[in-house]
């Protein structure tokens, strides 16, 4: 895999902002994206920036773009995902830097960690929102033919039943990875009968930007958000 060059913004509650950017983004691997020194003087961890520089530590709208696909973005914190942000991939960030449904206070340490996957990579990532204020992640890297991919959770490998059983999903978006010839459904989110309750039309990560929409899904132990695939 090669580097690519990824950046974007968090917007803070009064309006200050944080620019980001990484000339050796690590394709097909998670990586922490820093503060742009060529406009803050340093490459920092983007927490401690905020907190120490802009008078105001609550992210209300975030974005990131990278050069080739970008699968997902979020804000890591003591190991956990603080919240999920919006991103592009190479043609730009149409409607970036978008709204978090809800806006978060980063701490000091806290890092924004970046996917951008090579362009013949097939993962498609799906990032939601919760109600009590919880973002997640979840991924899956189709292989042939399939109605039902099954997301799991980045950090865990569980399903999206498992990971945020008794929440209720508010708003979500998927990005699609080089899948865009082969998908056969939204994503859809299943019930334990496997009738869909919810569904997210993924974007396409070279053309497109995922940003949050309304998607109302109470979780039950048994709920899965899968993808179907025809190669």
């Amino acid at each position: 895999m090669t580097d690519v060059d990824s950046y974007g913004q968090l917007v803070m509650s009064n309006g200050a902002i944080c620019p980001l950017a990484n000339a050796a983004q690590t394709e097909a691997a998670e990586e922490e994206i820093l503060t742009a020194a060529a406009y803050v003087g340093s490459a920092q961890t983007a927490g401690t920036f905020v907190n120490e520089t802009l008078g105001s530590a609550i992210v209300r709208r975030a974005g990131i773009t990278c050069e080739n696909d970008t699968t997902y973005a979020f804000c890591r914190s003591a190991g956990k995902i603080k919240f999920a942000l919006p991103v592009s991939g190479l043609n730009g960030g149409y409607g970036l830097p978008g709204p978090l449904p809800y806006p978060k206070q980063m701490v000091s340490g806290d890092q924004i960690i970046v996917m951008a996957n090579a362009a013949s990579d097939r993962e498609t990532a799906l990032s939601v929102a919760c109600t009590n204020g919880e973002y997640h992640v979840f991924s899956v890297t189709p292989s042939g033919a399939s109605d039902t991919h099954e997301y799991v959770s980045i950090l865990t490998g569980l399903g999206v039943g498992q990971t945020l059983v008794g929440r209720t999903i508010s708003h979500a978006f998927a990005m699609g990875g080089n899948n865009a010839g082969n998908f056969i459904s939204p994503v859809y989110f299943l019930n334990g009968s496997g009738t869909p309750i919810g569904s997210v039309t993924p974007n396409d990560p070279a053309v497109d930007t995922g940003t949050f929409e309304p998607c109302f899904v109470p979780v039950a132990l048994n709920t899965r958000a899968v993808i179907g695939t025809d190669a």
